[in-house]
């Protein structure tokens, strides 16, 4: 029992090894050096990118009395020309409602909140509605942010 012959799944193996030596010896070679043998570096210029400022309004809330900094933070209230921190408004409509445990305030949109009733299907159905913001308001505020983005 001399030298059997080698299987040829064993002379694959060794095959495969071979290769797989010679890539990686390749790659670590061009880690440093992607081109091969020329050193090439990548300028990169920096680009100074301006934004202007956007000088919003800053009323004081209808609710709390504190300044709203951001239009995002603000919805007008139901008197034209008087707006109120979101958040505020979702606290004073749940205090107004009595909101049972299953129940949550939410905005339905176009100033408009809504009693919903969660169910434990994660369904829901909204129990009342709640016109809040002026419809003048509203707009008025719509086109404000418009023009600002341009």
């Amino acid at each position: 029992m001399g030298n059997a012959p080698e299987r040829p799944e064993k002379q694959a193996k060794q095959k495969n090894r071979s290769n797989d030596q010679k890539r990686k010896r390749k790659k670590s070679k061009n880690r440093h050096n992607p081109a091969g043998g020329q050193q090439h570096t990548a300028v990169r210029e920096e680009v100074q990118v301006v934004v202007p400022k956007i000088h919003e309004p800053v009323p004081a809330c209808a609710l709390c009395g504190k300044p709203i900094d951001a239009i995002s933070q603000a919805i007008g209230g139901p008197q034209s020309g008087t707006f109120s921190h979101f958040d505020c408004v979702l606290r004073k409509i749940a205090d107004d409602e009595h909101i049972l445990p299953t129940q949550k305030i939410s905005y339905i949109g176009r100033g408009v909140f809504a009693v919903i009733e969660m169910h434990e299907d994660n369904s829901f159905t909204i129990v009342k509605r709640i016109p809040y913001e002026d419809p003048e308001t509203f707009n008025s505020m719509k086109r404000y942010v418009e023009g600002r983005k341009r």
